[in-house]
C-alpha cells in the first residue's frame, strides 16, 4: 500500500459530522474532509516553520519537498504557523 493510499484510507474512515441528522450524508462527508484539510494544512505549516527555524532548512529545499516554486512556498508559508 502506498503512503497516499494509506492516507486516503484514513481520511475516508474519519467520521465527525456523519450521522448528524441536521445535514445530508454528502454535506457531512464534505465537512469531514474540510476538517481534515484544515488540520493537515495547519500541521504542514507548523512542520515547515520548525524546519526553517530549528533545522535551517532552506526555502529551496522546502519548495522541492512541496513540489512548488520557492516563491510559491514563501508566499504560502512564510509567517504561518
Amino acid at each position: 500500500m502506498s503512503a497516499e493510499r494509506n492516507a486516503r484510507s484514513h481520511a475516508e474512515a474519519f467520521h465527525w459530522w456523519r450521522g448528524n441528522p441536521e445535514m445530508t450524508v454528502d454535506e457531512a462527508e464534505l465537512r469531514d474532509l474540510i476538517a481534515l484539510r484544515e488540520a493537515t494544512d495547519g500541521l504542514i505549516a507548523n512542520r515547515l516553520r520548525d524546519m526553517r527555524d530549528y533545522d535551517g532548512t532552506t526555502w529551496a529545499a522546502i519548495a522541492c519537498i512541496l513540489g512548488i516554486s520557492v516563491q510559491a512556498a514563501r508566499a504560502r508559508y512564510a509567517g504561518r504557523g
